[in-house]
């Protein structure tokens, strides 16, 4: 027996003295920790976790970015650090609207009578990022809900400096970032709060636009704008807003459409395949954009959420609908020789018609290009849906990761990608008989459910599938959709007495 434990001594000795001396022969580039991505619901859990542990960690700043709130786990991570580390700066920016709503800003009091610092954002508080002492970012598709940690489809990418010069330099963009948005946004003065200006650097002679020649590069809706200071006497100043955004316009007088053209571009250049995964598709642009890719003969496939199944297209005089999603399924169907083909689009299906309440959405908000090309693959993740909502009223991003040295990260979305194209079908790729029946369900033989009950029950469908389980349903269920719109807030529906019940949105 002793021979045994000093030969597995021995044995773990060398192994370790090996380790150490082939960690010395690598370069350092493969020694920092490089960008990895979780997603919700499977993973929503362990994402948020390090959130908190970040935040929970912080020992000079934590910058965080919140557009809906109703997640207790960061605001007790906001409270343990305000505990614990009373030095630490935190810094957080709002959704506008939760400036005005009693719940938010009785938490905000207390945070702000622990030593936190709040501000109301300009615009549309779309981004979801947190940023830890310049060197721990996280930038996501979820907001600070239950519902994006264990119901949603999200995505989180999660970037630590650890001395490798492309992670600190995005994380250092994101710095800018949030020194835009924060010295743009109004301050929330809380009760007992005595209002003081706080200052982040910001240089406004360096030009707001992303650093397009990078590896990894934060393109942000904020750059669509030029900065200026405001007076330190005008009211602005006074309301904390030191700097100010103003419209920035190309030499033919339009707007330059910062992020999605870097993701035009980004498919029009794509040799072999498009990959998206969409909340919301409402740019025509990207339309286009992708049916040329089609005529490439590049492979595209469009992952959207259940809310983007729309049957008609409203087009009004020159101005092409904004339902995107169907126009590309025209615009597909209309190419020569494309007329009978399946158009590259599932649904991630969930719902007869969606309501807040009952949402297993499909959250995100990322493009994948030729990710089976290691050296030419791109990915496009951030809080950006495809709108011009996105492009000019909101703070939004995409971060752009290319080439070899992201495959890590850009698989993880490959493989996610892949989980949402499939979800829930058989080895033929038709939808499972298991979750068919489930949303076919006749109980009591007089009413069916509405929508799902669990992300367990979400089936992708193509479109050919959803409009098939449509005409399905009108015949199990007479009568369901003529009134389904305005009662999309109830859980079930009795075709028998032709009503719809339960759900605490039934009305």
């Amino acid at each position: 027996m002793l021979w045994y434990i000093v030969s597995i001594k021995l044995l773990r000795f060398i192994m370790k003295s090996l380790k150490i001396a082939l960690l010395a022969l690598l370069p350092a580039t493969l020694l920092a920790a490089p960008p990895y991505a979780l997603f919700s619901p499977h993973q929503g859990e362990e994402a948020f976790e390090k959130m908190y542990d970040y935040v929970k960690g912080a020992k000079k700043t934590a910058h965080v970015t919140i557009y809906s709130w109703s997640d207790g786990g960061i605001t007790d991570a906001m409270e343990d650090v305000l505990k614990n580390n009373p030095g630490v700066k935190l810094r957080v920016v709002l959704h506008r609207p939760l400036g005005g709503k009693s719940s938010i800003l009785s938490k905000v009091a207390k945070l702000e009578a622990m030593g936190a610092m709040f501000k109301r954002a300009k615009m549309n508080m779309h981004e979801k990022f947190v940023l830890v002492d310049s060197k721990n970012l996280s930038n996501s598709s979820a907001n600070m809900s239950g519902g994006a940690k264990n119901r949603y489809s999200e995505d989180f990418t999660f970037i630590e400096s650890e001395g490798e010069a492309d992670n600190e330099a995005v994380i250092k963009q994101f710095e800018r970032e949030f020194a835009v948005i924060w010295n743009s946004s109004d301050d929330i003065v809380t009760k007992d709060e005595i209002q003081k200006a706080d200052i982040l650097p910001l240089d406004l002679d360096q030009a707001n636009l992303p650093a397009t020649k990078a590896a990894m590069t934060l393109i942000s809706s904020s750059m669509n704008s030029t900065l200026s200071k405001n007076s330190p006497t005008s009211a602005d100043y006074k309301k904390g807003r030191i700097i100010d955004l103003n419209d920035r316009y190309l030499p033919n007088g339009d707007q330059p459409y910062v992020v999605s053209t870097e993701l035009i571009e980004a498919i029009d250049n794509a040799k072999k395949s498009v990959w998206l995964a969409l909340n919301h598709f409402n740019l025509y642009s990207v339309s286009e954009a992708l049916i040329r890719a089609v005529k490439r003969g590049v492979e595209v496939r469009l992952s959207v959420d259940n809310q983007e199944f729309k049957t008609k297209i409203r087009d009004t005089g020159s101005r092409p609908s904004i339902e995107m999603t169907p126009r590309f399924i025209r615009d597909f169907n209309a190419l020569p020789g494309f007329d009978k083909k399946e158009a590259p689009v599932r649904v991630h299906f969930y719902s007869h018609a969606p309501h807040h309440s009952s949402w297993h959405l499909n959250h995100h908000k990322f493009v994948l290009i030729d990710n089976e090309l290691p050296n030419d693959a791109i990915l496009m993740a951030g809080s950006f849906n495809l709108s011009n909502n996105a492009e000019f009223n909101q703070f939004d991003n995409l971060v752009a990761y290319k080439g070899a040295a992201y495959a890590g990260v850009i698989g993880d979305y490959a493989r996610q990608h892949e989980h949402l194209w499939t979800l829930n079908r058989n080895s033929a790729d038709k939808p499972s008989k298991e979750a068919l029946d489930y949303i076919k369900a006749v109980y009591d033989d007089s009413y069916i459910r509405l929508h799902v009950a669990d992300p367990e029950n979400v089936v992708a469908l193509t479109w050919n599938e959803a409009l098939a389980l449509k005409k399905d349903m009108n015949r199990v269920a007479p009568g369901l959709f003529r009134q389904l719109y305005s009662k999309k807030g109830c859980m079930f529906y009795n075709f028998v007495k032709q009503s719809y019940f339960g759900g605490a949105g039934c009305k």
